[in-house]
């Protein structure tokens, strides 16, 4: 077998692409092993946020290869694809050639939605996180202008390389300096409230679960490097949310505050999973006819938070939300032969953990006194999660998605 050979090419590509559309490091290893065994291939695979490690054969002739995946984001109707692509590989309905081929052209496609559709899906999902937050009409208000700046600051990230490695920092002041000066126009409203839900696409709320999910895979390397990774970005938005308060309270600009949270009707909390769920679906590039598989998943993900915090309290109640959208998902996947992630990550996306995690690094650079209660917080919510993913796996596991092994 030479290093020409297509199966190793179609494994080394699918590894990249994988890895560059989110998928976890157990699911990407276990799927590609499976592959691997079908095509006759001696691999081994190694994964983390920003690379994977392939090895081909053993001993004294074993031959790796690195491939480096830092310019990775969610990318559903992507990982669909290939999720079919190796599927098909593996079950000897393509060859190794033709799947090569296959990923290749969805690798080079452009994103399904022009950049305006994502500055807006931003204003959008915006004011519907602004409502799960606790805010009314007026915290809704405010947070589209502040949501639209920063998906625009976002889309001009993507395009200027200068500012990828600043874009956290930036969004953070322009979000608090742009809150705060909306707070001199319109109607008193919560501040924090509208930064959050700002910032909420920037948030990475799925990269801290992902990394607990990993952690509680055994995948110690690849868990720890997507937290820290999570804990840059947290405390990037942090010192940009932090540096525009300094600012208008030394010029005392600062409005004052509205009141705190609020329980919202229940007609502005389904028209909130219904923008959101929009709003995902551009965010998360997924095929506009799955909006109502995601549309169902954000609604199992936020009812049954709000009835799992009725029942075991707000924190360990996600682990009753994530249980019935982890079965949500795995039915999807067994009906319909398509990852689960399609429902899963808008769903989880919608639990929004780094919403408090962004919280408790605001509140340590205000003041230490209760931010680390905030943090813990967080990693007792990222673990409910990933209890109740794991319970539903066990329960209702989706078999007929190949990355399970």
């Amino acid at each position: 077998m030479t290093p020409e050979d297509p199966r190793r090419e179609f494994l080394s590509a699918m590894a990249a692409a994988l890895s560059r559309y989110g998928e976890t490091a157990d699911r990407l290893e276990s799927g590609l092993q499976a592959c691997a065994r079908t095509l006759g291939v001696e691999v081994a695979f190694f994964s983390v946020p920003t690379a994977v490690f392939v090895a081909y054969g053993h001993g004294a002739a074993t031959h790796t290869v690195l491939l480096h995946t830092r310019d990775s984001a969610i990318d559903l109707q992507a990982l669909s694809l290939l999720d079919a692509t190796l599927l098909d590989v593996t079950r000897g309905r393509r060859s190794a050639a033709q799947g090569l081929a296959e990923v290749r052209l969805i690798t080079a496609s452009p994103p399904r939605f022009p950049w305006y559709m994502r500055v807006l899906a931003s204003g959008l999902g915006a004011a519907a996180i602004s409502v799960f937050l606790g805010g009314g009409v007026r915290e809704l208000t405010a947070a589209i202008p502040v949501g639209l700046a920063v998906g625009a600051l976002a889309v001009l990230a993507r395009r200027v390389q200068r500012l990828t490695s600043l874009v956290e920092l930036l969004a953070g002041f322009l979000a608090a300096v742009l809150t705060l000066a909306l707070g001199h126009v319109l109607p008193s409203f919560h501040l924090a409230t509208v930064v959050l839900a700002g910032l909420i696409l920037l948030l990475p709320g799925l990269s801290i679960t992902l990394g607990v999910s990993e952690l509680a895979a055994r995948h110690l390397v690849s868990g720890s490097a997507r937290l820290a990774g999570a804990t840059v970005s947290l405390v990037s938005l942090g010192l940009g949310v932090a540096m525009g308060y300094a600012i208008f309270t030394k010029l005392g600009w600062v409005p004052p505050v509205g009141p705190g949270r609020e329980i919202p009707g229940q007609w502005l909390t389904a028209a909130a999973v219904v923008a959101s769920s929009g709003a995902l679906l551009v965010v998360t590039n997924s095929r506009p006819r799955d909006i109502w598989v995601v549309l169902c998943a954000v609604a199992v993900a936020v009812y049954g938070a709000h009835v799992g915090a009725w029942l075991l309290g707000p924190t360990v109640g996600v682990v009753l939300a994530s249980l019935l959208l982890g079965l949500g998902s795995n039915l999807y996947a067994r009906l319909t032969s398509r990852p689960a992630a399609v429902p899963l990550v808008p769903g989880l996306a919608a639990l929004v953990p780094g919403a408090l995690g962004f919280r408790g690094i605001s509140a340590f650079l205000r003041d230490a006194t209760g931010s680390l209660e905030i943090l813990a917080a967080v990693l007792v919510i990222a673990a409910g999660l990933v209890v109740g993913l794991l319970v539903a796996d066990a329960t209702l596991p989706a078999r007929n998605e190949p990355f399970r092994g």
